[in-house]
C-alpha cells in the first residue's frame, strides 16, 4: 500500500505534474464568474509562468543536484572487495523485447562502472538488485534480463551475475538483495547506482545491514554551483525533479526508518 501510494503521490506532486496542475487550475478558476476568483487566478497564472521561466532559464536543477551529487563523490574504495551491487533503475523490459536489444537510460552508465569494478576485482561478488516498477503484461522478460545483456556486451560475464528481480524502490532494493547474499558485518561491499541517488541508496544499504562503499556514476553535474542564462527548460527540469525526488524520498524514508540518518553522508 505504501509503495503504491507513494507512486500516486509522487506523480501528483512531481516538478513538471505540478507546474501543469497549477496552471490548469489558473486556467479554469478565470472561467468563474467571480471577480476575486478570476484575481486569484491572474495571479497564479502568472506565478506558474514565473517559475517556469526561472527553471529555463537559471540552473535551478543543477543547484538541486549538486549538493546530492557532491555527497559520496570523493568515496575511497577499498583494495580488498567482497562484492559489488548495483541498483537498477530505468530498465526498459517491454521495449527491449520488441526490438530485440537491452534498452535502458541511465542504468547504461551504471551498468559501464560495474564492468569496470569487475575487472579492478575479479573475484568479486556481482548483485544487480531491481524488479519491474510498471511490470507490461504479456512482457516475457523483466529488468534483470536487459540488465544482464547489457552488461554481458560490456564484457561481465553472465555466470557472475547474481540476480535480485522483484524489488521496486531503494529500500527493497537493499533488503530483498540482502536476503539472498546475505552479507557479512566484515564483508566490503561496493555500491553502485546514479551519484544522484547515492545518499538515499547507502542510507538504506546500511540500514538493512551492509557494510558497502559508494562508487556513484552518471553525473549531472560539475560539483561546483554556477550562474548561467540560457534556455534549457527540459534539461533543468528533469534535473530538479531527480533532486526533488530524492529530497522527499529521504525525508519520507528517514521517517519511516528506512536508512541510517536523514543524510547519509
Amino acid at each position: 500500500m505504501t509503495f503504491f501510494l507513494s507512486k500516486f503521490l509522487w506523480m501528483l506532486i512531481s516538478p513538471g505534474s505540478l507546474l501543469a496542475l497549477l496552471l490548469a487550475a489558473g486556467l479554469v478558476m478565470r472561467l468563474v464568474p467571480c471577480a476575486c476568483t478570476r484575481r486569484l487566478s491572474g495571479g497564479l497564472i502568472v506565478l506558474v509562468s514565473l517559475a517556469m521561466l526561472a527553471i529555463a532559464v537559471l540552473p535551478v536543477g543543477d543547484w538541486a543536484l549538486t549538493p546530492l551529487e557532491d555527497r559520496f563523490a570523493n568515496e575511497k574504495l577499498p583494495d580488498h572487495v567482497d562484492g559489488i551491487v548495483v541498483i537498477g533503475g530505468d530498465e526498459q523490459a517491454a521495449i527491449s523485447e520488441f526490438r530485440g536489444v537491452p534498452v535502458a537510460l541511465d542504468s547504461m552508465r551504471r551498468y559501464m562502472t560495474v564492468a569496470m569494478l569487475a575487472k579492478r576485482y575479479p573475484d568479486a561478488k556481482l548483485v544487480f538488485s531491481g524488479g519491474p516498477v510498471y511490470p507490461r503484461p504479456g512482457t516475457r522478460i523483466v529488468d534483470a534480463d536487459v540488465a544482464r545483456d547489457a552488461m554481458a556486451a560490456m564484457g561481465v560475464p553472465a555466470e557472475r551475475m547474481i540476480f535480485e528481480k522483484e524489488s521496486r524502490n531503494t529500500y527493497e532494493n537493499a533488503t530483498d538483495a540482502a536476503a539472498i547474499v546475505h552479507p557479512q558485518p566484515g564483508e566490503n561491499w561496493v555500491l553502485v547506482t546514479s551519484a544522484w541517488h547515492m545518499p538515499r541508496a547507502m542510507g538504506c544499504f546500511r540500514q538493512a545491514g551492509w557494510h558497502v562503499f559508494a562508487a556513484p556514476t552518471g553525473y549531472f553535474t560539475m560539483g561546483h554551483y554556477r550562474v548561467r542564462f540560457m534556455f534549457r527548460f527540459d534539461d533543468e527540469l528533469r534535473m530538479l525533479t531527480f533532486a526533488v525526488h530524492e529530497y522527499i524520498g529521504l525525508v519520507a524514508y528517514s521517517l519511516m526508518g528506512r536508512t541510517d540518518a536523514l543524510w547519509p553522508g
